[in-house]
């Protein structure tokens, strides 16, 4: 893997952290074992994640990600 960010990988993992907290309804919906995927139009944060018991794995981040 590659680490390439565009902007600093702690202000993208404090922006991540942001959008799943922002998202508690969404990913509270979720059973053990989904796949839930977010997409922040206004960071341009795409988040894909399993939901394992009472936490989360975070499998995907990727930036500069635009919703045509």
């Amino acid at each position: 893997m590659i680490d390439c960010y565009a902007t600093d990988k702690t202000i993208l993992e404090q922006k991540v952290t942001e959008i799943i907290n922002k998202n508690k309804d969404y990913i509270s919906k979720l059973e053990e074992g989904d796949t839930g995927k977010i997409i922040d139009s206004r960071e341009q944060i795409f988040v894909r994640f399993y939901v394992t018991g009472k936490t989360i794995a975070i499998d995907e981040v990727q930036e500069q990600v635009y919703v045509v």
